[in-house]
């Protein structure tokens, strides 16, 4: 495995107490099946959670990872295009992510590290260095999604025009770096609504194509409100305790844009459980935040707390209570600015 750099948010100190130590948080960065889902967890004593161009000739194919031969690869490139390099371009680059995919569902952390850029801040290879913890997909298939190059011919600027690139590669010269590299641009959507459609950007190194940088396209409603369901309010606290959306993390107010741009709320559970459970899950509807609880023993995420991301202009909390393969929403709270 390579020796990348990685940039990481640093610990904040909301994450490094709780009543319980034995209590552990798990933040999911998620962007459905055809991003990889990918878990960092860890006991609250130190470890650190974080919470678009199209050209006429675009190359698209509705695939799954096990499907595509090289004979398949050829013959839709004849069919989409005239012109070989880019239908050659289209098939390289959807190999690569077949690949990328197919080795996240089999928590095959190498073969995700030899597909990725040096500078693929999002690698969850490297992010395993520093000790943080990879969830794929336990082995379960792919699925089927619809793969579409938007820009084969790509630049720098294509790649920061991706939700989240100019933060991860504030301190990158990109242009120096990949400036004279191909570059390509994907859209992938996968075939359950839940998947998103995300946006991947992918260039050369040393001739071959490499993953990186990967996206959700913010698919937002004009109107939050019209993506509500009905509030539930768990009114005898038999989870929740309250819901502060006024909360302020730790960092807000000393420049860190990463923190002083971002809308928390702050979960805190009941400290005398009235559900069995094992796991507390807490969502934001349109942010798209989530985060989990957990504890060694049911019940073990009682006096506690979490903070979750949520859209200023509009948004929902859901708490999941979990136990075993039983899931209920015990809470769910609207929030209209």
């Amino acid at each position: 495995m390579s020796n990348r750099e990685t940039r990481s948010p640093p610990p904040r100190d909301d994450e490094r107490s709780t009543s319980n130590p034995a209590l552990a948080r798990r933040r999911l960065l998620v962007g459905g099946a055809t991003a990889v889902s990918v878990a960092v967890a860890g006991c609250l004593d130190g470890t650190a959670d974080t919470d678009e161009s199209e050209t006429d000739d675009d190359a698209e194919t509705d695939t799954t990872a096990d499907e595509v031969t090289d004979d398949e690869a050829t013959d839709d490139d004849a069919a989409d295009d005239d012109d070989g390099d880019e239908s050659a371009t289209a098939a390289e680059v959807r190999e690569v992510v077949d690949t990328y995919l197919e080795a996240a569902a089999a928590d095959d952390l190498d073969t995700i590290d030899e597909v990725s850029h040096s500078l693929n801040p999002l690698n969850p290879a490297a992010w395993v260095e520093d000790g943080w913890e990879f969830q794929g997909g336990d082995d379960e298939d792919v699925g089927e999604y619809d793969l579409e190059v938007v820009v084969e011919d790509g630049t720098v600027n294509d790649v920061l025009e991706i939700e989240g690139a100019e933060f991860w590669f504030a301190e990158v010269d990109l242009e120096d770096e990949v400036g004279d590299e191909e570059i390509a641009v994907v859209e992938i959507d996968g075939d359950e609504p839940a998947d998103g459609i995300s946006l991947w950007a992918l260039a050369t190194e040393d001739g071959e194509w490499r993953v990186l940088m990967q996206g959700e396209v913010d698919d937002t409603p004009d109107d939050p409100e019209e993506a509500f369901e009905e509030e539930i309010i768990d009114e005898d606290e038999d989870v929740v305790e309250e819901i502060d959306w006024t909360y302020e993390q730790d960092g807000a107010d000393d420049g860190a844009d990463i923190l002083g741009d971002i809308e928390w709320a702050q979960v805190t559970f009941t400290d005398e459980p009235g559900i069995e459970a094992d796991t507390v899950r807490v969502e934001s509807t349109i942010e798209g935040g989530s985060s989990e609880v957990y504890g060694e023993d049911a019940g073990g995420w009682a006096n506690s707390w979490v903070t979750i991301t949520f859209h200023p202009d509009g948004d929902q909390l859901v708490v999941t209570a979990i136990d075993g393969d039983d899931e209920t929403v015990v809470h769910r709270e609207h929030y209209q600015p």
